[in-house]
């Protein structure tokens, strides 16, 4: 395009702009007919003045105030939820916590004025009925994650512990609330609806969160663990179904009306089971990808979700009811479940869920918990929570054959109520059968029986350590911890340079680990099929095999460590930082990331960990070279695409157990050795492009790099050894 076309377009665009300027100054000069004249002309001080409150009006109007909670419910709860990941707990504890805090029990008793400003009375309706569309999602969700071939499978076993675990907390709490109806209970309760409740409230088992401890235990794939998903989900579908004639009752008037309301549901139950499901059935084998599933399969979806919602709610069971099965009578098929869990789960998760916790910190007043006699209700209903529901997953586990150990964790698991519990107690009060003490008791409860959770199956597993099961070791055992697959595929052709034939010799594991433990079971079996796939793909091609390893976690670094001990790993294999990587994203990323610290400044960039975006950027080698069990190879990544032919090693004579190990990886191999030796080498003489991989001792390494930086760009992918043991 030619100097002269440039120019002529921006002449054009001046004058058209300059026309438009001139039109709207000729406007305000024209005097309005219908303007009332004070005699008084506006200075810049009244403007001023009347756009300040114009300001004022826009923040507290009912929108502007809605998008102001919400900011401040989300950046408050998504603090809170880190520091309670920090602590060992579920992120679900923190966001209860953060309503709490938030609500009448904190902010409202130190900070009145600031409570009042950000949530009025009149503001809260607003909030609760998003709260409540986004729980309709959630539990959809949470309907999906259900495994119903998997409860087949365990169907005997489950149903004794799942249906003990519930019976015997409900009795004690049916016979409990007799006790305590006529001081506790709520003004639109009768005693029969009250005891119901109560029962029930201490029945319930929160699903989600047990399958999250689960994941961070590493269990899902142990017996007890398939057994704990089994039964929790058992429990879960028996809990909502008694928990929906239990609000039949209450809403229906007569026992009567009662039993039309449990008819209807049965008839709802039986269209969605017997003719919604396998009409799903065939869409989801049909439609198993966002690729081939248009927006009209996931309209459908939604709108038998918002049906199943609907027909539950006008039959007074409540629309979460509808949304939970809704999500279970989807097809099985993975793809399509994940295709449907990524439309929602990450807005239900993130947004509306935090929403629903503030919502219920804000109906739940501890202060009203004002006597020696609330608190010691509070104590006496949390122990027979937590004995009832212990005591009856444990004597159900004894009878069908688990042993002591076990049964007592699988007790341990089923006490976690988290999530579900304040779903429920919400609907006890906003039908007026709880009273907001009893409410403010029950959800003490929930914390505390949540709570409790993890650090008493640390505590088991101390006390009373599982048995392990020696065996033999054989060969050289390598385990590869990858985050992408690339990477993982590097590492393996890593291993391959060294093992050309990976017979018997070697024993390789992979792992990979998604982070955040509030990741849904369907994504993170998503996530492990897609890691994977890739890496067997290669396994397969090669004719050997590789172990897998998978885990959700909140703490990675633990979960690696832990995974070299169960395998009696001889060297472990993790990528390097990011900082090294000559990957053209990563490079693209580092070069915004250094803009942004110049900009703003390091402790700024820092912050931005509370929302997991600078771990990514955290050099942890250190936390790894630290293993004094195996040794570690640090990889640094520059594009391996086949078994490297030529091999530098490079060494500074002092490292006597780099010698060892690199002498024994390199002892098999089919490539061409090079061995250089510093400071021998010339200095600043490190190019070795001419060879596929570099192997170093990763001391070594930390040294070249702080003396000569441009190390970094001139080596190949390079293998950086710590060695803490002597090799055998």
């Amino acid at each position: 395009m030619s100097k002269w076309q440039n120019k002529r377009d921006i002449i054009y665009y001046g004058a058209v702009l300059l026309v438009g300027i001139v039109v709207v100054v000729l406007l305000t000069l024209i005097p309005d007919p219908n303007a009332v004249s004070n005699g008084a002309e506006s200075t810049i001080g009244d403007a001023f003045g009347i756009f300040l409150d114009l300001f004022k009006g826009h923040i507290i109007s009912p929108f502007g105030l809605l998008l102001l909670q919400v900011i401040v419910i989300l950046i408050f709860a998504r603090l809170v939820a880190w520091l309670s990941t920090k602590l060992g707990q579920p992120s679900v504890i923190g966001e209860i916590i953060a309503g709490i805090i938030l609500g009448p029990s904190v902010m409202g008793w130190l900070w009145p004025e600031g409570f009042q400003f950000f949530f009025p009375s009149t503001s809260l309706y607003n909030i609760k009925l998003l709260s409540q569309f986004g729980l309709i999602f959630f539990m959809f969700v949470i309907g999906m994650e259900l495994d119903l071939e998997e409860i087949k499978k365990q169907f005997r076993k489950s149903v004794v512990i799942a249906h003990s675990g519930i019976v015997f907390p409900f009795i004690l709490g049916v016979a409990m609330s007799v006790v305590f109806y006529k001081e506790y209970a709520g003004e639109g309760s009768t005693l029969l609806t009250f005891a119901l409740f109560v029962g029930i409230s201490l029945s319930v088992t929160a699903f989600p969160v047990l399958a999250r401890i689960i994941q961070e235990q590493g269990r899902m794939k142990d017996p007890i663990g398939v057994l704990s998903m089994a039964s929790a989900a058992n429990g879960d579908i028996t809990a909502w179904c008694l928990l929906a004639v239990i609000m039949a009752i209450a809403q229906a008037g007569s026992p009567l009306s009662a039993l039309f309301t449990v008819l209807f549901a049965v008839v709802y139950m039986l269209v969605m089971f017997l003719i919604v499901r396998p009409a799903f059935a065939v869409i989801g084998g049909a439609y198993n990808t966002t690729e081939v599933a248009g927006k009209g399969i996931v309209a459908l979806a939604f709108v038998v979700l918002l049906i199943s919602s609907y027909v539950t709610e006008i039959l007074g069971l409540h629309a979460l009811f509808g949304a939970f099965i809704a999500g279970v009578v989807m097809p099985a098929n993975l793809n399509f479940r994940h295709m449907l869990t990524e439309k929602v789960e990450d807005v239900s998760l993130a947004v509306f869920l935090p929403l629903f916790f503030v919502s219920s910190g804000l109906s739940t007043e501890i202060g009203l918990l004002n006597t020696p006699t609330h608190w010691g209700v509070t104590l006496i209903i949390t122990l027979v929570a937590i004995l009832g529901k212990i005591g009856g997953t444990y004597g159900a586990c004894r009878v069908v054959g688990e042993s002591k150990r076990d049964s007592l964790y699988m007790g341990i698991l089923m006490n976690t109520r988290g999530l579900m519990e304040l779903v429920i107690l919400s609907m006890g009060l906003q039908l007026g059968i709880l009273s907001p003490v009893m409410y403010a008791i029950l959800v003490i409860m929930t914390l505390v029986t949540t709570f409790m959770t993890t650090p008493t199956l640390v505590l088991v597993n101390k006390i009373w350590p599982a048995k392990m099961v020696k065996t033999v070791k054989d060969g050289f055992h390598i385990l590869f911890s990858f985050g992408r697959s690339k990477t993982g595929l590097t590492m393996m052709r890593i291993v391959e340079s060294f093992f050309p034939k990976m017979d018997n010799k070697v024993n390789l594991v992979g792992l990979h680990l998604t982070v955040g433990s509030d990741t849904s079971r369907s994504d993170a079996e998503h996530y492990r099929i897609k890691s994977f796939e890739p890496i067997q793909e290669h396994a397969d091609s090669h004719g050997y095999s590789v172990e897998e390893y998978y885990e959700v976690t909140d703490d990675p670094i633990h979960s690696i460590v832990k995974a070299t001990e169960i395998k009696q790993t001889d060297l472990l294999l993790v990528g390097a930082s990011l900082e090294l990587s000559t990957n053209p994203e990563d490079k693209d990323v580092k070069v915004k990331r250094e803009r942004f610290i110049n900009r703003f400044g390091q402790a700024l960039a820092s912050a931005t960990e509370l929302f997991n975006v600078h771990n990514l950027f955290k050099d942890k080698t250190n936390d790894f070279i630290n293993i004094n069990h195996c040794a570690v190879g640090v990889v640094i990544d520059r594009g391996l695409d086949h078994p490297a032919e030529s091999i530098a090693v490079l060494s500074d004579r002092m490292e006597s157990g780099f010698t060892s190990l690199s002498d024994q990886l390199i002892a098999n191999s089919q490539a061409d050795i090079h061995h250089y030796f510093f400071p021998e080498l010339a200095k600043g003489d490190f190019c070795f492009a001419e060879h596929d991989l570099l192997v170093m001792p990763f001391p070594l390494w930390k040294n070249l790099k702080a003396e000569y930086p441009e190390i970094i760009e001139r080596v190949p992918t390079t293998l950086l050894l710590q060695t803490h043991y002597s090799n055998k």
